[in-house]
């Protein structure tokens, strides 16, 4: 379930681009840029321990925030293309399909030779 009036510390794009960073580390150190789900959260949770998530000022890990603000770690990762969910085994795994996933500071993100844009950043004529 998503709560829409969380009181976090942090906005939401600065929530997602922290989520980015350590994600696409964690993946790019596994094996394939593969790893297991429940592997993906703790590895999160310790690399980001140092991130002061504060919820109605009480400390959280991040993917309490991720759970808060998108319903699941799964769904935040099914939100983005790069990011790849797959049930093997009775366990849930997280691929990242492109290792060279790189940010700029405004999130936009540069794919290969794409850039993919947000609505707001261009205006129809």
């Amino acid at each position: 379930m998503v709560h829409k009036n969380s009181k976090w510390n942090i906005s939401l794009e600065r929530g997602e681009e922290i989520a980015h960073k350590y994600i696409i580390e964690i993946l790019e150190d596994s094996k394939n840029n593969m790893t297991s789900l429940s592997e993906l959260i703790i590895s999160l949770n310790q690399r980001t321990r140092h991130i002061k998530l504060a919820h109605h000022k009480k400390k959280k890990p991040i993917h309490v925030y991720l759970k808060c603000v998108y319903g699941s770690v799964i769904n935040f990762l099914d939100s983005f293309d790069f990011y790849g969910i797959i049930h093997k085994n009775n366990d849930i795994y997280v691929k990242l399909f492109d290792s060279h996933i790189l940010k700029s500071s405004n999130m936009r993100t540069l794919h290969n030779d794409w850039i993919i844009l947000d609505e707001d950043e261009f205006i129809i004529v």
